[in-house]
């Protein structure tokens, strides 16, 4: 057991924990594979890698631009949460890390493995995703099955995950044909039920769906909200400022923006989530010019007709208004859901407003696919009950491990089902 804990960590330290490089890899084994020059070999590994990282610092841009507005949310409903009696995400890492890093790794070589001898060819590359699936249905276990042995965690946690990672991609693969218009790519993300779901309702408007958000006519001196980074801000700096008028420029000041005034704070958070969306536009561009032809010899040469699974962003450039849409109905639905969920004593609702961002608008680029602007709209929504009724049912099933982690990010395939897995567990358990 020491010696595979240290084959793992290994592999987790040096890989998995870089995801950026386990790409790289695999750009330069398709690139070597295909007997490249050894420029074009360089060059297109580090731009791989390059385009990877820009991805995910515009990720992380928008993560810690809007990670505040839960915060001004909280104020303004005044939500309070309460974490007695929990183990806590990070307690929960310290006992648990090393059967969920065995996990990962099994994992992914049963998805090279299944991808390899099945028609079922993707492999799933969205590492830091496999990290965060694994770690709640872990939770999920132990809270059915406290006795569980981590050898019986290990062996069927490594099956299960494997299968879903092998199966999720195959799964959305039709509909992201929708988006996309070909078979280059695919997605590999714990949003996936909300975007499988977002465009089949889009159907609704199917008669709508060249009506795209893309193709929105605006008024000649309006043209400028075409533009996705000067319409970004502005919609963003309203949200921001209404956030801020709302729960006190004082408070503000005080509490949430380190001494900045109130308004100010506002204005630079907005053209900051600007910027990162802008970045995770740019970075998208670079690596998916590379990684697709450099893919091709991987797939000849380690899984034939292998398609890479890779983060939500990689859809976004489709659809970059359908982007905002979704998003932006998704963070009103969870709104409303918020306090309805208040006034009716249901639950008390923590708006999760990064999961309400990737996952909004991730519904968002898939309802447009089949429902035009109509379709991201009713996909932000979906999206926006997806994530409200999922965190009630979420923390409570996870309510002595992990209830902290669920309520501030619930992406759909780990916020929809862990209640339910949890009752069948309960059964054998």
């Amino acid at each position: 057991m020491d010696f595979l804990m240290s084959i793992a960590s290994f592999l987790k330290s040096y890989i998995f924990d870089q995801p950026a490089i386990l790409l790289g890899i695999v750009a330069l084994i398709g690139l070597i594979a295909q007997k490249k020059k050894i420029d074009e070999i360089i060059i297109g590994t580090v731009k791989s890698i390059v385009g990877f990282l820009i991805m995910s610092l515009g990720a992380n841009t928008i993560a810690s631009s809007v990670l505040p507005i839960s915060d001004l949310l909280n104020k303004i409903m005044n939500i309070e949460t309460n974490t007695t009696g929990i183990m806590g995400q990070d307690a929960f890492i310290s006992q648990f890390g090393s059967v969920i890093t065995i996990i990962m790794v099994f994992a992914f070589l049963i998805n090279l493995i299944l991808a390899r001898v099945t028609k079922f060819k993707y492999i799933y590359l969205t590492v830091h995703q496999m990290f965060w699936m694994i770690f709640v249905y872990v939770a999920v276990v132990i809270e059915a099955m406290p006795n569980i042995s981590n050898t019986a965690l290990i062996v069927g946690g490594s099956i299960v995950a494997g299968l879903y990672f092998t199966l999720q991609p195959a799964i959305t693969q039709p509909f992201v044909r929708k988006v996309t218009g070909g078979n280059d790519i695919a997605f590999g993300h714990t949003t996936s039920f909300g975007g499988i779901v977002s465009s089949l309702a889009g159907n609704v408007f199917k008669k709508d769906k060249d009506k795209s958000s893309e193709s929105i006519n605006i008024p000649d001196k309006l043209r400028f909200l075409k533009d996705i980074t000067v319409s970004t801000a502005l919609v963003m700096l309203v949200l921001y400022v209404v956030c801020v008028i709302i729960a006190g420029p004082g408070y503000v000041q005080e509490n949430v923006s380190g001494g900045t005034p109130g308004i100010s704070w506002a204005i630079s958070q907005a053209l900051q989530f600007a910027v990162g969306i802008t970045v995770v536009l740019m970075g998208v561009s670079m690596m998916i010019s590379e990684i697709i032809p450099a893919f091709k010899g991987f797939a000849d040469k380690v899984v034939p007709n292998a398609v890479p699974a890779l983060d939500c962003p990689v859809i976004f450039n489709y659809a970059p208004t359908a982007v905002m849409l979704g998003f932006l109905s998704c963070l009103v639905t969870v709104i409303v859901c918020t306090i309805l969920f208040a006034v009716t004593g249901f639950y008390a609702l923590t708006p999760p407003v990064i999961t309400t961002f990737f996952g909004g608008a991730t519904c968002g680029v898939f309802g447009n696919s089949t429902g035009g602007w109509k379709g991201a709209i009713l996909g932000g929504v979906i999206g926006g009950l997806l994530i409200s009724f999922g965190q009630a049912l979420t923390v409570n099933a996870l309510s002595s491990t992990v209830a902290d982690f669920a309520r501030w990010s619930n992406d759909f395939d780990y916020a929809v089902f862990p209640y339910f897995v949890r009752k069948l567990l309960g059964l054998f358990g």
